[in-house]
């Protein structure tokens, strides 16, 4: 008799499938501190990373290691490892993140709508970068069927666009101006939408950001109650 596969062990088997090699990267679908991902209540999304993980340099088996935290690996330390000193980006999403673990909230996920890597989202169209846009939404997708988030905090216009293409309904865009931050609910997850937290973009509203992001937290907390 053929045993059935645990929840686990189907998820991994997939995200293995998912995320060999493509145009010389490994696809990156999460950064995480949780050992499984599957108990993640919250995803921050954004577009899609800019920086990539080498697959000429970076083993599959060691990259699957750090994104599940084991065995002597860790999605951040791998990531401090390959990219070095932290994007601006990355540096407003760990603001963000540590807001949250203020607020009491840790089963978090952070992720992109399109889980492929490319210097801007603009470059995904050039051939050097062919097939990935398809493969990174298949693989946002893929997460988030298996994990289903109570919570998801997209950030940026071009990431809400995304969203609301995949969860097949239209959102309104985040706030440009401080006040309550723009939530909606869709089947059963509350989506909270926020400016974007990479520049140029930043820029604009990083004077009002971390009000605005507090006010995030808090409201992600008093979801997840």
């Amino acid at each position: 008799m053929t045993s059935t596969p645990t929840r686990e062990h189907a998820f991994e088997s997939a995200i293995t499938a998912a995320t060999r090699a493509l145009n010389g990267q490994l696809p990156r679908p999460w950064m995480t501190d949780l050992t499984d991902p599957l108990g993640a209540q919250v995803f921050v999304v954004g577009r899609n990373q800019a920086r990539g993980y080498d697959a000429t340099t970076l083993d599959h088996t060691r990259h699957l290691d750090a994104l599940f935290n084991r065995n002597g690996q860790s999605c951040r330390a791998l990531y401090d490892e390959l990219v070095g000193a932290p994007s601006p980006t990355r540096r407003n999403i760990d603001l963000l993140r540590t807001l949250l673990l203020d607020a009491g909230v840790d089963r978090v996920l952070e992720t992109n709508v399109i889980c492929y890597s490319s210097p801007m989202s603009a470059d995904l169209a050039k051939p050097a970068h062919t097939g990935g846009r398809e493969v990174g939404t298949a693989i946002f997708r893929l997460v988030l069927e298996h994990v289903q988030p109570r919570v998801l905090i997209a950030h940026g216009a071009g990431t809400i666009r995304d969203v609301a293409a995949i969860v097949g309904a239209a959102l309104p865009p985040a706030r440009n101006e401080p006040g309550t931050p723009v939530h909606v609910d869709v089947s059963g997850m509350k989506l909270i939408l926020l400016p974007s937290l990479a520049p140029p973009a930043w820029n604009r509203w990083q004077g009002w950001a971390r009000a605005h992001l507090e006010a995030t937290a808090e409201m992600v907390a008093d979801t997840l109650r």
